[in-house]
């Protein structure tokens, strides 16, 4: 188990908050509407956890990184849907707290637990330091503090340094590693709950690669001749969706570049020696997604996947972002349905941020004007949501939202619980300052602000909801 020192940390984060923030802090309320968090003798927590993560950046005031700015972030929960405004989130009983990727962070859910990368969630000592190396969150059904599991990759020599992505359904774990020569590797399976890796793994053969190196060829014939030895698989986008893993396909160069604007999806059976099913091709599209706990792609009720391209990059240069649907049962992308940036805005350069599909619609975020090359995590408010209608393809602005501020790389938008869906909402400035979670009706387009959350805790980053298995 890894645990936190709180007092370290938070003295440390204080001490840096009013030099990160755009705005002044104000006063603090709690996020524990029951007093069962806090209380020796109070009644014994329920089953319902409400997780939430804010962050807060901090300029570092001396020593070789002066001047720059780095992150903390604060995660704490409660058993009852928080309520109210300038809400607390650094709570000495639950919070754990750790750094915040430069590119931004976020909370993912698999089979009723959670998970998130320890590179953007752990303050460790130097040689404790965990990279890119995913971790569990645990939850106690008594309440007290948030712990940590790790993965080990090797019960001997621990963790490794290299890149990861990875994604979590209710039995099993995937794991995967770009490879680091011209041959075949395999996809890790691991236990969800344990966090051990299992004697079990989906073979990316040479014959497997061969067909993904011909038909990437096939669709992008300007790369022939292109030394590109590796064939990467899964470290853009990573879903379970059904029975089948979907990955993003690239063949890179022997230094680990890519330099095809198309995009292309593999998919394999999600299971212990899971076979090859299907290839899929979306033309000058660039770049899929972000790593797992940064989610760029939703499930509707229906069991249709909608997933997002970047546009070729962050600041969506090349106007071609594209919003495209995989169907319930399918593995291959719905030629018959799907939804380009340009269709929306033709005046600038502009791509999606986030995604969430519910109700028939789409919400998704939209830069209002040009996007920079700075990934700072506050950057003027600059996203717009936008609603769009599966069937008929029409979008607008969500009425009663102006544009919010998010990180550039990628964004939770946010959670439905029933009927309602309940949106992050940052809005910096002077004009209208929001910091926390709007609930958005889609039946009935009602909106309302659900919670806020007090800058002294940071800028809201992600909100889950789990429950807990009953105890035995």
């Amino acid at each position: 188990m890894i645990r936190h020192s709180y007092i370290a940390s938070l003295a440390l984060a204080l001490a840096g908050l009013t030099a990160g923030c755009s705005e002044q802090p104000r006063s603090t309320g709690s996020t524990t509407p029951s007093t069962s968090m806090t209380s020796p003798t109070a009644p014994a927590l329920g089953r319902e956890r409400y997780v939430l993560m804010t962050y807060i950046p901090q300029v570092i005031p001396a020593g070789p990184l002066k001047g720059r700015t780095s992150y903390t972030s604060y995660i704490s929960y409660s058993d009852t849907l928080l309520q109210g405004q300038e809400l607390n989130n650094i709570l000495q009983d639950n919070t754990l707290i750790g750094r915040y990727g430069a590119g931004g962070g976020g909370l993912l859910e698999g089979g009723g637990r959670l998970y998130r990368f320890a590179n953007n969630a752990n303050q460790q000592t130097q040689t404790e330091l965990l990279t890119n190396t995913p971790i569990r969150l645990l939850l106690s059904s008594k309440g007290g503090a948030i712990e940590q599991r790790a993965y080990l990759e090797d019960r001997r020599t621990g963790f490794s340094q290299a890149p990861k992505n990875f994604v979590v359904g209710p039995d099993r774990g995937f794991l995967v590693m770009p490879p680091a020569r011209d041959e075949s590797y395999s996809i890790q399976l691991f236990d969800p709950e344990s966090f051990a890796p299992l004697l079990e793994q989906i073979l990316v053969n040479n014959a497997d690669r061969e067909q993904m190196r011909q038909f990437v060829l096939e669709k992008t014939p300007s790369l022939k001749g292109q030394t590109l030895p590796l064939v990467v698989l899964g470290q853009q986008l990573m879903v379970l969706h059904g029975g089948a893993l979907i990955m993003d396909l690239s063949l890179q160069t022997a230094q680990g570049n890519r330099i095809s604007r198309d995009s292309y999806l593999v998919a394999y059976e999600a299971k212990s020696g899971g076979r090859l099913l299907s290839l899929s091709y979306l033309p000058n599209t660039g770049r899929l997604g972000s790593a797992s706990e940064l989610l760029q792609y939703s499930h509707d009720e229906r069991g249709d996947l909608y997933l997002m391209t970047q546009g070729g990059d962050p600041q969506g240069f090349y106007q071609n972002a594209l919003i495209y649907r995989i169907r319930k049962g399918a593995t291959e992308v719905d030629p018959s349905w799907s939804y380009s940036i340009g269709s929306l805005v033709s005046d600038r350069p502009a791509r999606f941020n986030g995604i969430l599909a519910r109700g028939g619609k789409l919400l998704t975020l939209v830069n209002v004007s040009t996007l920079t090359e700075s990934s700072a995590l506050v950057p003027p408010n600059l996203w717009q949501y936008y609603l769009i209608d599966i069937a008929s393809r029409s979008a607008q602005p969500l009425p009663g939202l102006q544009p919010s501020s998010a990180p550039l790389l990628g964004v939770n938008l946010g959670i439905a619980l029933g009927d309602e869906l309940y949106l992050r909402y940052v809005r910096t400035g002077s004009d209208a300052p929001y910091n926390g979670y709007y609930s958005y009706e889609p039946k009935s387009g009602r909106l309302r602000p659900a919670f806020s959350v007090s800058l002294q805790s940071g800028y809201v980053a992600d909100l889950k909801h789990i429950t807990l298995p009953a105890d035995r």
